[in-house]
């Protein structure tokens, strides 16, 4: 993985050992101030025994007034966390996070049916349940 790419993604532990990992907005003596922060989830399978990771967002976007295109900013005080200093993130986890924060583009309203070059009359019926 290129440094360029990883440079802005700063890596921490909360005060109650959340693994947390963002954009670096800025930073002071006293505060880190991270973009659109993400907590590392580890659990393991009970079916497979292995370990599963994803990303939760810190507060989802969809209970921010204006939507999921808003990027959320938080500052964390330095002295309530313990930052990484040697850590490059995996290729796969940088990219679940900047695939997480990405915006989601969406057919416009017309292109939706026989302009999106599929007709809605073709389709077969899939049946979910027995009546």
């Amino acid at each position: 993985m290129s440094n360029d790419k990883n440079k802005n993604i700063v890596v921490f532990a909360d005060s109650i050992g959340r693994t947390i990992v963002g954009g670096l907005e800025s930073e002071t003596n006293k505060t880190l101030t991270v973009k659109n922060p993400a907590v590392l989830n580890v659990q393991p399978n009970p079916q497979t025994g292995q370990i599963q990771v994803q990303l939760i967002p810190y507060f989802f976007k969809e209970f921010v007034k204006g939507g999921t295109g808003t990027e959320v900013t938080w500052e964390f005080v330095k002295s309530n966390i313990a930052r990484a200093s040697n850590v490059e993130l995996d290729d796969r986890l940088v990219s679940q996070y900047e695939n997480m924060y990405s915006v989601i583009q969406t057919p416009e309203a017309g292109l939706v049916g026989a302009g999106a070059g599929t007709s809605t009359g073709d389709a077969p019926v899939v049946k979910l349940f027995d009546d």
